[in-house]
């Protein structure tokens, strides 16, 4: 169908907030659209492992991207899965070791942690978030660099030492800064639109054709990709700068508001 359009959903904040479920109006928001023969698709910073079925890809989607862009795939068939180099970590591991910043190694199939600055965490909601949906998935960093299968890390840097550990990462990732010390690193040329123009390139889609959705720093990239990009009501009001169109809350019927102003729904 010439008119069919391919629209990309963040996760946090977007399709749902940490500790409820996805809000019923956007279940069925996605659903309507996928029936009127739009693709939906999920576009988190999250890594694989930490998009869980329930309760987002029980919702139904065509297809994922994970990790900033690292990760793609389409029905059950993994289309793209880059991983950091062991050049990448050997520069940026020692660094964060030795500044007690708490890192978050996130791969497709597993999460790592150290065990000596785990506990540095400021704010450990996202660790035990990670306890709690693939505890058995969360390993201790091994010491063989060669045995770490990652795409990106997740920092809490001392305040005192952030320029250092900053400065650092800039040899070989670009910092997506959440808070003052809160950031996530992903290896340079990764970003959520490079994962979006990947899916489209490979599944023949026009860039004309997409819509994205998001309501956070780590989404400004897509926003600015895609033909429409929107962001929610509750978003940050960097990512409002960076919208075609902002939307209700999530919890206003946001996702069911912008596919209906657009007509997809």
């Amino acid at each position: 169908m010439a008119d069919r359009k391919a629209v990309f959903f963040d996760i946090d904040g977007t399709l749902f907030e940490q500790g409820n479920e996805v809000p019923e109006s956007t279940v069925k928001a996605i659903h309507q659209l996928r029936k009127n023969g739009h693709l939906a698709f999920v576009c988190s910073g999250r890594s694989r492992i930490m998009v869980p079925e329930t309760p987002i890809l029980s919702v139904g989607f065509d297809g994922l991207i994970a990790a900033c862009g690292m990760y793609g795939s389409f029905g059950e068939k993994i289309l793209f899965d880059e991983e950091m180099s062991c050049e990448q970590l050997s520069d940026i591991i020692p660094v964060l070791k030795s500044t007690g910043t708490m890192y978050i190694l996130e791969g497709t199939e597993y999460i790592y942690y150290d065990e000596l600055t785990i506990h540095h965490a400021i704010d450990d909601w996202y660790v035990r978030s990670i306890k709690e949906m693939v505890p058995e998935r969360f390993r201790v960093v091994p010491e063989s660099i060669e045995e770490i299968h990652a795409n990106k890390i997740s920092i809490q840097v001392p305040m005192s030492r952030k320029e250092e550990v900053f400065e650092r990462a800039k040899n070989y990732f670009q910092l997506l800064l959440h808070e003052e010390n809160i950031a996530e690193i992903v290896p340079y040329g990764f970003t959520k639109a490079a994962g979006i123009q990947r899916m489209c390139e490979l599944l023949g889609i026009a860039r004309e054709d997409t819509l994205a959705v998001g309501d956070s720093v780590n989404d400004i990239e897509m926003l600015r990709y895609a033909q429409v990009g929107i962001v929610m009501g509750n978003g940050t009001q960097i990512a409002k700068e960076n919208a075609d169109y902002i939307t209700t809350d999530i919890n206003e019927d946001g996702i069911w508001n912008a596919l209906a102003h657009f007509e997809l729904i």
